[in-house]
């Protein structure tokens, strides 16, 4: 029995090694391939957009002395450029372990295609025009929203003008009419 255990073992091993070799092998590439498509989708640029949006987290530097909002726009710009290829380091594994090694194959072949690069090229170009587009979608919605919550609430016709008020006041204009 013992000698039935051990054969059985020792194939077993035989059988699993070249599957973990393997197995290594495919989360290898799969890695590797991750870092390429994150390095396709033009860090770069993405860098200078999320530098961009980020801005509206600090204080504002209007009104600032010139030199004390010069200090905080490179601050600023010094963390992006500690914070971007920290944030891109880290995302290939995450990519690597939800994409399957077909998907990340051809996420790479269209990204190093043209059609490819020009989708990333313009997708940082269309950014503040659909920002703008969001700014005028959101408001009639989040009106409809604030409606429908009052409506669930039983709000007072005092609470659901404040509720519209606060809204005017978010985006300095009332909401469209539905």
């Amino acid at each position: 029995m013992l000698r039935f255990f051990t054969g059985f073992c020792a194939a077993l091993v035989v059988l699993v090694a070249p599957l973990s070799a393997s197995a290594r092998d495919e989360a290898s590439e799969r890695l590797d391939l991750a870092y390429r498509f994150v390095a396709l989708m033009q860090v770069e640029d993405m860098a200078e957009a999320m530098e961009e949006s980020f801005v509206g987290l600090f204080p504002t530097t209007a009104g600032m002395d010139p030199e004390d909002a010069r200090a905080v726009q490179d601050t600023l710009s010094e963390m992006m450029q500690e914070y971007m290829p920290a944030l891109f380091k880290a995302m290939a594994p995450v990519y690597a372990d939800i994409f399957t090694l077909e998907e990340l194959r051809a996420l790479v072949a269209f990204y190093e295609s043209d059609v490819g690069r020009s989708m990333v090229r313009k997708s940082y170009d269309a950014a503040p025009r659909i920002a703008v587009v969001a700014q005028t979608v959101l408001p009639p919605v989040l009106e409809r929203a604030m409606d429908r919550l009052c409506d669930r609430l039983e709000c007072s016709v005092q609470e659901r003008q404040d509720m519209k008020s606060a809204l005017k006041g978010q985006f300095g204009q009332a909401a469209p009419a539905k």
